[in-house]
């Protein structure tokens, strides 16, 4: 049984939720997740936080978030694309950067049906080139770098497993 946290950082559309689900369910520990403890807290979408309150009142949301999870113990932590800028990251837990190229990300969210829902997404060439800000981000603050484009959802886990034994 692990006692510190494992986040899980990374673009839109990377499986941050699924792996995390995932992971949590597989080694007994509790799931968490930013953007989902967000949307019940104020009873809104994402998308509708950001057109309401704005990305800046988002932003500080986030914070409050990895602030309660300074104190959580055994979580696998999903994170929204943009928590990788909050604070104490480095606090929070061992930090898994899941990165893929922007066109599979985008692919992988259309075909799921989620690229409408994601705010930051709205134009693409916005997103791109927040992406392309936040690569050396999640590089920077990783622990352990997967690069999940080729990989199944149990090789990305084996690869975790591995690391982290």
């Amino acid at each position: 049984m692990m006692s510190k946290n494992v986040v899980f950082i990374g673009f839109m559309g990377c499986g941050k939720t699924t792996i995390a689900r995932r992971f949590a369910m597989e080694r007994e520990c509790v799931f968490l997740d930013s953007d989902a403890l967000i949307e019940n807290k104020f009873d809104k979408k994402i998308n509708e936080i950001f057109s309401e309150f704005g990305e800046e009142f988002f932003r500080k949301q986030e914070q409050v978030m990895a602030d309660f999870f300074k104190f959580c113990n055994n979580a696998a932590i999903s994170t929204g694309g943009g928590f990788v800028n909050v604070e104490n990251l480095e606090e929070l837990g061992y930090i898994i950067y899941l990165n893929a190229s922007f066109e599979f990300l985008k692919n992988r969210l259309l075909n799921l049906g989620e690229l409408t829902k994601r705010p930051l997404f709205y134009d693409e060439n916005q997103a791109k080139k927040l992406y392309n800000e936040r690569l050396k981000l999640y590089e920077n603050k990783a622990n352990l770098t997967i690069d999940i484009e080729n990989l199944s959802l149990d090789e990305i886990l084996k690869t975790i497993y591995k690391a982290i034994k």
